[in-house]
């Protein structure tokens, strides 16, 4: 189970603290996660909740930080014809820093340009529901899914699927995020010199294909590596990539759907 990664994203709607979303870890300090999540609101209203396996039995490794920063890409929009989100990714700095040790740590970001290639497995996990029109869930589930083809992609939905985003899921309704999973990771885990590596987040749940579609279809995820010299200038502020790269001319979006044995909200 991926629980060390992730983490739980509430929000204080008029005085009723819910959750709201899910999101990675990607350093002591910043946690990755969707723009559609999180714009628009003040920073107080969140709370990042990591080390969580079962919300609702918090164990030891389990901790609460508020959130001290929203930054959210400067190309978000709301795209006029489908109401999908693009450039649908977002950082979140910490109030405090992350201890990393047992239950709680750092997933890998990719290289420039480095994606899983089509039919290779990712696994998508979160707190969102186990089935469309459920409720979300306490426990965490993870499930896995293929990558699809980007053009199959584009022709499974009418509007924009931008190549700064990404699908992966079964055609034929199988397993998927679901509502409750946005902003949630995507990760893949290679094998390397004959062994597993480390997870490393490929996307962040985003959208779903098909208006108000069914969980267990295609999900669409923001490419985190058509991101890396944004989040660069914010991870690493005093990289060379800071000043001129912070934003990007891209033009992607990403949802999040639920699988049947795992939760995923949005």
């Amino acid at each position: 189970m991926i629980t060390y990664l992730q983490v739980a994203l509430y929000m204080n709607v008029s005085g009723e603290v819910k959750f709201h979303c899910g999101g990675a870890i990607i350093s002591p300090h910043h946690v990755l996660t969707a723009a559609h999540c999180v714009t628009g609101w003040h920073s107080d209203r969140f709370t990042a909740v990591a080390g969580a396996h079962n919300l609702a039995f918090p164990e030891a490794t389990q901790v609460s930080i508020g959130i001290a920063e929203v930054m959210v890409s400067e190309l978000f929009y709301w795209e006029p014809n489908s109401a999908i989100p693009v450039n649908d990714i977002a950082l979140l700095r910490l109030a405090s820093p992350l201890s990393f040790g047992e239950g709680v740590d750092a997933v890998q970001m990719p290289d420039q340009d480095e994606d899983p290639s089509v039919a290779d497995h990712c696994i998508v996990s979160g707190w969102g529901a186990l089935e469309e029109g459920g409720p979300v869930t306490s426990v965490l589930h993870a499930v896995d899914v293929p990558v699809i083809d980007q053009l199959y992609c584009e022709d499974s939905y009418p509007y924009l699927i931008a190549p700064t985003m990404m699908c992966a899921g079964y055609p034929t309704g199988q397993h998927d995020a679901c509502a409750g999973d946005s902003g949630g990771p995507l990760v893949e885990r290679e094998e390397r010199f004959g062994s597993l590596c480390e997870y490393t987040v490929v996307g962040v749940v985003s959208f779903g294909i098909g208006a108000n579609s069914p969980c267990g279809l295609l999900g669409v995820y923001t490419r985190v590596s058509s991101y890396l010299d944004w989040i660069t200038g914010y991870i690493a502020p005093n990289s060379p990539q800071k000043k001129e790269l912070r934003v990007r001319s891209y033009s992607r979006g990403m949802g999040s759907r639920r699988a049947q044995d795992g939760d995923f909200d949005q």
